[in-house]
């Protein structure tokens, strides 16, 4: 038994060859999101390691400099700011499964910032393809990666900031659907892609209950999908003083003017 999980963990250690092709054959479909796995910049990342210990190191500073961008006054709402951009940063994953029906599984990584704090890149550090024999059905390894990649990260925010783990897993959930939404637009089916998304994250009782409530704003030719959250994202506590268009204690009316006003400027 011990030699078998030797094998299992020297297995995991070596790079999945076919990892670097997959990604780059996603590449189209990840957009403003680099995804690399050999970073020309290995400086400014935060490691997966980092990201868990948010009084101290990289994470600490990141933390200051989302306060100074009005995203992160108090902890609770650091730590919600936090899991959204974490959630977008699962954008591999989701892609992998809808456009090739693959379990990419995430084992180590690091996240690059912006400068306006928004997540810009992932390096992909370990990752492997989970093999399935039923590739039509692959959903409980995907929903699984999805958790392995953010659960450990939003528990130790969790602790830290005293937030509740249903507003975090309403961060994560929004972020993740809309991930699914962007890219299933990109494939040329965003309502089949959303529609996914619902049936993969409501195996999970604690994401079934942070989904959040979707609807659909158009102007012209284009148009969005746009998200009531179950919880709030604390932006509003920065120096700003605005609830996003998202939050759920703003009016209906207030909310669909201010995503229609988005939605024409985008055009």
């Amino acid at each position: 038994m011990r030699r078998h999980s030797d094998e299992m963990v020297q297995a995991l250690s070596q790079p999945d060859v076919s990892v670097p092709v997959l990604l780059e054959r996603l590449s189209h479909l990840t957009g403003a999101l680099r995804v690399t796995v050999d970073p020309h910049d290995p400086d400014d990342w935060i490691q997966a390691d980092a990201l868990m210990t948010p009084e101290t190191g990289a994470l600490a500073d990141f933390i200051v400099h989302l306060a100074d961008a009005g995203f992160g006054a108090n902890r609770r709402a650091a730590a919600a700011s936090l899991l959204l951009r974490h959630g977008w940063a699962a954008g591999p994953i989701i892609a992998a499964y809808l456009a090739e029906r693959r379990t990419l599984r995430i084992h180590d990584f690091a996240l690059r910032f912006s400068a306006s704090t928004l997540v810009e890149g992932v390096w992909i550090r370990q990752a492997d393809l989970l093999a399935s024999r039923n590739p039509a059905d692959i959903g409980p390894g995907v929903l699984a990666s999805l958790l392995a990649f953010s659960e450990p990260v939003l528990e130790s925010l969790r602790r830290w900031s005293g937030y509740s783990r249903h507003a975090l897993w309403s961060m994560l959930a929004s972020s993740w659907l809309a991930q699914f939404s962007t890219i299933g637009e990109l494939l040329g089916d965003r309502e089949q892609a959303v529609r996914a998304a619902r049936a993969l994250l409501a195996r999970h009782p604690e994401l079934a209950r942070a989904l959040p409530e979707t609807y659909v704003i158009a102007s012209g030719d284009r148009s969005e999908v746009c998200q009531i959250l179950k919880a709030c994202c604390l932006q509003h506590k920065g120096f700003r003083r605005r609830f996003c268009p998202s939050c759920p204690v703003i009016q209906d009316r207030e909310r669909i003017v201010r995503n229609r006003e988005w939605v024409c400027r985008a055009k």
